[in-house]
């Protein structure tokens, strides 16, 4: 009895291996990503959403036509109802769920231009080493972040930007990333 429940915890956390953001509430997958990536990008994406993204470009065929290195390809048409609503200073509370370490490698959270793919100023956080091994917990997985004065128009409405969590594990060469759509009031 209790090597079959070790080998289904086994099973259950290499299904799901890795890390993703639990809060705030991050961007999933829906019927536009599955369009625009592909089914069998979208799938492997679904069988482990916490997982590289590597492993679910290789699988890309001729239908991939999204950037999974974007929010894992996970689209704002079908996120629009996700987006937080901040405002300049407020302290964002994050919680990763980490799954399977990887140990070294770096990671950041910064706000993300969606058009362009690219940081909007300076990463919010960083970790030169991640996750950490700070004897009783570090901040690696349970952090805050605080939302810049210096946005503007450039994240004033949902769909425009979103604070992306990414994890390079340099071990084995592979990302790990989530969203969150976000807008400044």
């Amino acid at each position: 009895m209790l090597a079959k429940a070790l080998i289904t915890l086994t099973l259950a956390a290499l299904s799901t291996a890795h890390a993703v953001i639990k809060t705030p509430t991050p961007r999933t997958a829906g019927p536009t990503h599955t369009s625009l990536c592909g089914s069998p990008v979208a799938s492997k994406l679904a069988s482990d959403p916490a997982g590289p993204i590597e492993s679910a470009v290789a699988k890309a065929d001729a239908s991939y036509k999204c950037d999974a290195y974007l929010c894992r390809g996970y689209q704002w048409g079908d996120n629009t109802g996700r987006a937080q609503s901040y405002v300049a200073g407020q302290v964002v509370p994050f919680y990763v769920d980490l799954v399977a370490a990887h140990k070294p490698g770096w990671a950041n959270v910064s706000v993300i231009d969606l058009q362009t793919n690219k940081a909007v100023g300076t990463p919010l956080k960083t970790w030169s080493v991640w996750p950490d091994d700070v004897s009783g917990g570090g901040d690696d997985v349970d952090f805050n972040v605080t939302i810049p004065g210096t946005l503007g128009s450039a994240c004033n409405v949902g769909g425009k930007c979103a604070l992306q969590w990414y994890w390079w594990s340099s071990s084995n060469k592979q990302t790990y990333e989530g969203c969150v759509d976000f807008y400044v009031k």
